[in-house]
């Protein structure tokens, strides 16, 4: 009898370790994603604010307004600043 319970026992602590290594990954994958997401923004924040200087800078407010809401042109520009 202590041997079967012994199986069982061994058993489940087996797949409570299986489940915690699968929970723990999940976690970390999530942590992991939203650490790049937010790391995406920030670069990307600070991209726009480097364009936007160098447009004021530079005295073109029309382009300022533009790259607003045209995201071509806003590409364009961060390229022809090397942003």
């Amino acid at each position: 009898m202590n041997v079967l319970l012994e199986k069982y026992r061994k058993k489940a602590v087996e797949e409570g370790i299986e489940k915690g290594i699968e929970k723990g990954l999940a976690q970390g994958i999530q942590q992991g994603l939203e650490q790049g997401l937010e790391r995406g923004l920030e670069q990307g924040e600070n991209r726009l604010a480097l364009l936007v200087g160098h447009l004021l800078n530079a005295g073109r407010m029309d382009d300022l307004k533009r790259v607003s809401y045209d995201e071509a042109y806003r590409e364009k520009l961060l390229k022809e600043f090397g942003l």
